[in-house]
């Protein structure tokens, strides 16, 4: 699964970095504000619980390739 590498960050300074296909992107994103409960991120790897109402952010970078190094054009 290609996905995006999302930060999300909680009350008291924690940081959960996962990687999510772009449909479990989009699912957290419209859940934000709406929901206080608890939510269940699905990756390739794992399943995390986090629970809504603890989030403080939500780091989610452009969509699209990643580049590293020296790019020709």
């Amino acid at each position: 699964m290609a996905g995006r590498r999302l930060e999300l960050g909680f009350e008291g300074g924690a940081v959960l970095r996962v990687i999510l296909d772009d449909a479990a992107v989009e699912t957290l994103t419209a859940s934000l504000g709406n929901d206080k409960g608890w939510t269940a991120l699905k990756s390739d790897e794992e399943t995390v619980m986090v629970n809504l109402g603890d989030l403080v952010y939500v780091r989610v970078p452009p969509a699209g390739p990643n580049r590293v190094g020296f790019a020709g054009e």
